[in-house]
């Protein structure tokens, strides 16, 4: 087998400092892996590497120090155990996720399983540049949905339900943003105001503020590296069932208006945050 390096760091092996060895990036969604996985990758790392594995910053792993020679047994000895490789170049990459709603009690929506949904559907898909995705299931961003080209978060809009209200001011005192106030001994929302962030829902001692409608808050166009930006908020709330147009749509403005190895928020720098959020409304609006 001839060492074509480039062709090689699309496939998921990522040529070290140290002559003719790799480290070989693994397909991994939502940092969650299973146990079979585990000690697939944990056989490999022993026979072929230096028997450890380097975790990467976005939940991702690594199998360092594979050498050149082992590079198509190591392929098919992961691939056997269910382990498959990762990507590198103009792809979207594994996607990033906190606990969610499926453990977390401060969850709105299962980002677990949206990752999981994402990848299977997204994962690998050709792009101008890299393209990075990060769901979190609340405003608490642990996934960092504001360090990626495109960002979920769990949000959720709170209902009162005026009968089960002790007037005990609480959801106003715990309001992070001041969006609700006490009038006449009720509590009063101002949705302009309101981030739905779930906080009146869960300090509520006699679920008087209820779970209404659960959504996502995009984020578009954040990136680290040498040049460092957080994203904006192009979609404040979004029902869940409108990710996959979401990824879609910003998917095809990339191909659309980027160039080789541009980063998406720099292309919507360039291109205006006005049309990409016209491309978004019109594409998460469809049958709504």
């Amino acid at each position: 087998m001839e060492m074509n390096i480039a062709e090689l760091k699309k496939g998921g092996f990522l040529k070290q400092l140290q002559k003719d060895y790799f480290a070989v990036r693994l397909r991994v969604a939502g940092g969650n892996l299973t146990l079979e996985q585990v000690e697939t990758i944990h056989q490999v790392a022993k026979k072929y590497g230096k028997g450890y594995i380097h975790l990467t910053t976005r939940q991702g792993m690594e199998i360092p120090f594979i050498h050149f020679e082992h590079i198509d047994a190591v392929r098919e000895e992961l691939r056997a155990g269910g382990v498959e490789l990762g990507v590198c170049g103009g792809t979207v990459r594994g996607v990033m996720a906190c606990q969610g709603s499926y453990m977390c009690p401060h969850g709105h929506v299962d980002a677990k399983a949206l990752s999981r949904q994402i990848d299977e559907q997204f994962f690998a898909a050709p792009v101008p540049g890299k393209f990075k995705i990060s769901v979190a299931g609340c405003n608490r961003s642990c996934a960092k949905p504001q360090e990626n080209d495109l960002g979920f978060g769990g949000v959720l809009r709170p209902a009162l339900r005026e009968k089960d209200c002790i007037s005990c001011g609480l959801c106003a005192d715990l309001c992070p943003v001041a969006a609700i106030t006490m009038q006449d001994g009720y509590p009063l929302l101002s949705r302009e105001k309101c981030i739905a962030c779930g906080e009146c829902v869960t300090a509520c001692p006699s679920g008087a503020w209820r779970e209404g409608e659960a959504g996502v808050r995009v984020w578009a166009g954040g990136r680290i590296g040498r040049d460092p930006k957080l994203g904006e908020v192009a979609i404040s709330f979004m029902p869940i069932t409108k990710i996959p147009a979401a990824i879609e749509a910003s998917l095809a403005f990339f191909r659309e208006h980027g160039r080789s190895k541009e980063r998406f928020g720099k292309v919507i720098e360039r291109i205006g945050w006005e049309k990409y959020r016209e491309a978004m409304e019109r594409a998460t609006k469809k049958d709504a």
